[in-house]
């Protein structure tokens, strides 16, 4: 176990680093977010034209298009929500 007045600058030194991390994670998740409304958006606009005309596949493709897509919401906002909470807990760290 860590001790003393060293031991107490190197969990603090410690703490400071996750909470910079813990901010990058949340931007991670946050540029996810944005990709995913730019890059989303042109491939439902793309999608809606239906340029395979076939209709069996129209159907499957829309079903996995949506599943895709709303997976890929979801996880951005799992990664920016993860990062926002360890953030919280690292700040816990360096309050004194």
């Amino acid at each position: 176990m860590v001790t003393g007045a060293m031991g107490e600058k190197r969990i603090r030194a410690a703490a400071a680093r996750a909470v910079n991390g813990a901010r990058d994670l949340a931007a991670a998740g946050q540029t996810m977010a944005s990709q995913r409304a730019e890059a989303g958006a042109e491939i439902e606009k793309a999608a809606a034209e239906r340029p395979w005309a076939d209709e069996a596949f129209d159907q499957r493709y829309t079903t996995i298009q949506r599943q895709v897509l709303d997976a890929w919401e979801q996880l951005a906002a799992y990664v920016e929500g993860l990062g926002d909470a360890a953030e919280r807990s690292g700040a816990e760290g360096l309050r004194p």
